[in-house]
């Protein structure tokens, strides 16, 4: 990986939450011992905490997952990591040349950032550690961005009838060698991509995942790929599910390829 060691400068950091705070030591000792590089927390504001996390999700609406003028976040994206065509360097550079086209843009009415994207290779960080060091030595280029930490795993070992299901794991520490412990190192999990799998969206499954701390669902992945007519024919069920059992929503593209949007 290439950083340049040489630009390092510094911004306003008041006002953090104490758990951001102590998420961002985390990743400065993270890039310490990874990448040998020093950066002091504000270097790293880009970068949003698990407290920080949580209050962009509880804010965003539905639309501002869908691809197009209003789109605001995108929690599900794959890079070279693992099966994606993404660089984290160009997962970075099209995430902040569209984050500051957002904000020049003179829309923004609310107090959510221009954009704020996740990385969420099958079961690796890489390219997300690779990120935050990137962010770490130029953190005045990405001051309209938000980098989520995330993965997507899949959970396995359950007793029957839910013996696998996929969740993404976002706001976590990359550098926490307790992976997948998600939970453990400050992260939240959120089912992947339910109207893949419309039997498990039931009662049943659901208190299954509120069991084993899966507080989130992507209530709002782009099915672009799926029939319309039966995405839009599952959507009031999951709809209702995720309010009965009071569950935070997430969502994005899942993109595999060369573009965020896709």
């Amino acid at each position: 990986m290439e950083v340049n060691l040489k630009t390092n400068c510094r911004m306003t950091f008041s006002g953090l939450h104490p758990k951001d705070l102590a998420y961002k030591k985390l990743l400065q000792n993270g890039l310490q011992d990874s990448f040998g590089i020093s950066c002091k927390p504000e270097d790293l504001n880009a970068v949003a905490g698990p407290f920080e996390l949580r209050q962009i999700i509880n804010k965003l609406k539905p639309e501002h997952y869908q691809v197009g003028e209003k789109l605001r976040a995108n929690f599900h994206l794959h890079t070279i990591a693992s099966d994606g065509r993404l660089t984290p360097k160009e997962f970075l550079e099209q995430c902040t040349s569209y984050a500051n086209r957002v904000f020049k843009s003179g829309k923004i009415n609310d107090d959510l950032p221009a954009f704020s994207a996740a990385i969420t290779d099958h079961d690796r960080v890489e390219s997300s550690q690779e990120v935050i060091a990137l962010i770490s030595q130029e953190p005045g280029k990405y001051k309209n961005f938000k980098f989520v930490v995330g993965c997507e795993f899949l959970l396995h070992g359950y007793k029957e009838p839910h013996p696998a299901f996929e969740a993404v794991g976002l706001g976590f520490n990359p550098f926490d060698k307790a992976l997948p412990k998600i939970k453990n190192a400050g992260g939240i999990l959120s089912w992947a991509h339910p109207i893949v799998t419309p039997d498990k969206i039931n009662d049943d499954f659901f208190e299954f995942l509120k069991k084993y701390g899966i507080d989130g669902v992507e209530g709002n992945y782009q099915y672009n790929r799926w029939d319309s007519e039966y995405v839009n024919s599952i959507k009031p069920m999951l709809e209702k599910l995720i309010k009965k059992f009071k569950m935070f929503v997430t969502g994005g593209t899942d993109c595999h390829k060369k573009s965020i949007f896709q």
